[in-house]
């Protein structure tokens, strides 16, 4: 080759430096990933610099694109600060932040919704870290669904609770904004608010829904439809017998139908007792006075023995009506849990009464009640009532 051709060929291979200045844009190539992050280049490999571990593991969880041969741009950090192994260091957070900053304020502009993946939680909020930008949703923008109710407001109890949303999508929307702070609040409630709205409008007295119980507590059920309109159930709707743990009829997550019996300034009353039989109608077809039946022994109160009578209704025999010898505790006589013979000898379905006795099992009726002979179950009934007139309020304690 001739000095001329020589001179051609060097002049035709240019190299293209680039400036090396704090927060300097550069177009950059993907090069490969390393143990201390992703390395990236310019003209073929002439010059290498790396993006640091740190700021990788922060965008692959933004699942930013970071593969081999991909086009990036970048700005350049600190040139007085080099990587232990010489490379120059880049970023491409602050101008990912920027365009997430720009697009946040368009979504917020336009009242839209968008969908968030928690990374950290605390007593007070949720926290999204994205590039750097937070974002919270307060507890109290939780939707009724994911609010952390807890019984006594246990701190490590809700803690745990805000953990399970961790990792998971969340459809919100922007209320606020701090843009000196760079915070933005978000709230799960809001992005609900169309649908909470439709359901509202479409309640009515008498119509049955499809909720899903939100949380559970020792006398109601919260429940959600859609996890947005949120109410509550009473125990004394819930069933018509007599429930000793609320747990049983009903668990966070159950699907339940509920009916709406009240409607007055939104203030919402259901039922879910009301879409069942009730028991106190079916009893007279089963059983009648005089009946000797098998049932459950559910409890013990002083003086008393619960039985389970249908369903959810129990009802008492008293210690004297547990034999014929003389009983100090039900205990000698009976166990938790066990079937036990009684004879019915009071179904006042009216008044939602009933008497049971376990003496006298072999007689056709209790001997203190031969006499008189004209003596009628009404009578006998009657003759009861001081008696009977105070276990409704034992039977619901």
């Amino acid at each position: 080759m001739d000095l001329k051709s020589f001179s051609q060929w060097i002049h035709s291979w240019e190299v293209k430096i680039p400036l090396i200045k704090e927060w300097n844009k550069i177009k950059w190539k993907i090069l490969k990933s390393i143990d201390n992050g992703v390395l990236v280049d310019c003209d073929n490999g002439a010059f290498t610099w790396i993006i640091l571990s740190k700021e990788v593991k922060e965008l692959e969880r933004s699942h930013y694109d970071l593969a081999p041969g991909r086009e990036i741009e970048l700005e350049v950090v600190n040139p007085d600060i080099r990587h232990e192994d010489g490379y120059y260091i880049v970023s491409v957070t602050k101008l990912l932040q920027y365009d997430v900053w720009k697009s946040i304020l368009a979504k917020f502009e336009k009242d839209e919704i968008i969908t968030v993946i928690p990374t950290e939680a605390n007593l007070w909020w949720l926290l999204i870290d994205m590039h750097g930008i937070k974002w919270f949703i307060p507890l109290s923008q939780l939707a009724p669904i994911h609010y952390p109710r807890v019984e006594d407001w246990d701190q490590e109890a809700i803690f745990d609770k805000l953990l399970d949303l961790i990792w998971k999508e969340i459809a919100v929307r922007i209320i606020n904004i701090d843009e000196d702070e760079k915070r933005i609040i978000l709230s799960e409630r809001e992005a609900l608010k169309e649908e909470r709205e439709k359901v509202l409008s479409e309640l009515e007295v008498g119509k049955v829904f499809d909720w899903v119980v939100s949380w559970v507590s020792s006398y109601w059920l919260f429940v959600t439809i859609g996890g947005t309109v949120e109410w509550l159930v009473h125990i004394s709707e819930i069933t018509y017998g007599h429930v000793n743990n609320i747990d049983r009829l009903g668990k966070i997550g159950d699907k339940i139908k509920v009916k709406v019996i009240g409607l007055e300034n939104w203030k919402i009353s259901l039922s879910s007792k009301k879409l069942k039989e009730d028991p106190w109608t079916e009893l007279p077809k089963k059983y009648k006075v005089w009946d000797i039946i098998e049932w459950e022994v559910v409890r013990f109160v002083p003086y008393w023995v619960f039985i389970r009578v249908f369903d959810d209704i129990n009802w008492l025999v008293h210690l004297s009506e547990l034999s014929q010898k003389s009983v100090n505790n039900p205990n000698e006589v009976v166990r938790l849990g066990e079937t036990v013979k009684a004879k019915l000898i009071l179904l006042d379905p009216k008044n939602r009464k009933i008497w049971l006795s376990m003496k006298d099992l072999d007689s056709d009726t209790p001997a203190e009640w031969k006499a008189p002979a004209k003596r009628t179950r009404k009578t006998a009934s009657k003759g009861l009532e001081d008696v009977v007139k105070n276990l409704e309020e034992i039977a619901e304690d």
